[in-house]
């Protein structure tokens, strides 16, 4: 059995999201709503039936999962739509730009006994899937830092500003590869690859609406590993051309979005050091490499790079849909991540540390 799924976006990743679903096993696209109209005309002849706004499109079509691809602002009152029509859905990162708006949206969906599945796409990159199963296995003993930063670009007046319809002013926003909307991807990730929980933070976030600077967190993790992130795009970087790699996988990065087969100047990388050895993760460029006592080597990887990891997560949740099984990537976790972003945006105005 398919599900029949509908994308609330077209645009940015939700372009991203379609392609990578004909992929997959379990679902089939068999409808799209998105405000621009250029947008729409990209789709025409596709065999996708294409609406201009949401409440049309749930209004005309028999749908089990609509996926929610727009802005974070935006998040809150579609997911209300589709919990109102009886859809279950998939809401990409972050799920709000609040806790409350979260714990909102989570709490309309349970009242109306549909399923909110965390868009963490970053759990089904095969890289971070298998460092994760090395991780559990003890491969490299216990877990002492995670750390991953995004340092670079063309220069302050190349910067990206993502505007007030995707993050309101006041609240977290900046640019995209910056704490609120790259780093929630790697809160939760830390989180999870360690299979624990973040118990305080400490950093400092953009405003949306106010001046850029650098941004940055230290988390420590239950059990006592400390994760680190650092971001700004509105710099230069320092990496030399040997140290790139060939991706093969999607990937984003300071300079914007680039396909697969792409030559990465400035490959993403998660490094995790513990008491018996330590992982390279370059999570968009599909390789992990693994070091210990007997030395550096390149651990096999299974499953589809980005951006078919996002057909990955969709079969995972319609799977979860078929068999009535508890989701593996619930919303509880978006709101988590939330969580631990609030509390290091906190901690600048208390400077402190904040428990989580």
């Amino acid at each position: 059995m398919r599900l029949r799924v509908g994308l609330i976006g077209l645009g940015g990743v939700g372009r991203l999201h379609l392609d990578a679903y004909a992929a997959a096993e379990h679902v089939t696209v068999v409808a799209a709503a998105d405000l621009d109209p250029a947008i729409r005309k990209l789709h025409e002849g596709t065999g996708i039936a294409l609406y201009a706004d949401a409440g049309a499109m749930l209004a005309a079509e028999t749908l089990d999962l609509v996926c929610v691809l727009t802005p974070p602002a935006s998040h809150a009152a579609l997911v209300g739509l589709c919990a109102d029509a009886g859809v279950h859905i998939l809401c990409e990162k972050p799920l709000a730009p609040s806790v409350a708006e979260a714990e909102a949206m989570v709490a309309r969906c349970r009242s109306a006994g549909i399923r909110l599945f965390y868009g963490a796409s970053y759990r089904f990159l095969p890289a971070l899937k298998r460092a994760r199963d090395l991780i559990a296995a003890g491969a490299i003993g216990d877990v002492l830092i995670l750390r991953e930063q995004e340092v670079g670009g063309a220069g302050p007046e190349a910067r990206v500003i993502l505007p007030a319809d995707h993050y309101p002013p006041g609240g977290p926003g900046g640019s995209p590869m910056g704490l609120a909307d790259h780093g929630v991807h790697l809160i939760d990730a830390f989180a999870w690859l360690t299979g624990g929980h973040v118990v305080s933070a400490y950093g400092r976030g953009n405003v949306s609406g106010e001046t850029p600077a650098p941004e940055y967190m230290v988390m420590t993790m239950a059990g006592g590993a400390v994760g680190m992130l650092l971001y700004d795009e509105g710099t230069y970087p320092t990496e030399l051309p040997a140290e790139g790699v060939f991706s093969w996988g999607s990937f984003w990065d300071a300079t914007g979005f680039h396909p697969s087969g792409a030559w990465a100047a400035h490959p993403g990388v998660i490094h995790i050091h513990g008491t018996r050895g330590s992982l390279r993760i370059l999570h968009y460029a599909n390789a992990l490499f693994l070091r210990d006592a007997e030395g550096m080597r390149q651990i096999a990887l299974e499953g589809a790079p980005a951006p078919f990891h996002f057909a990955t997560q969709i079969d995972a949740f319609a799977a979860e849909i078929l068999t009535d099984a508890a989701p593996a990537t619930p919303a509880e976790a978006g709101v988590a991540a939330l969580r631990v972003l609030e509390a290091g945006y906190a901690s600048a105005r208390e400077g402190r540390v904040i428990a989580v």
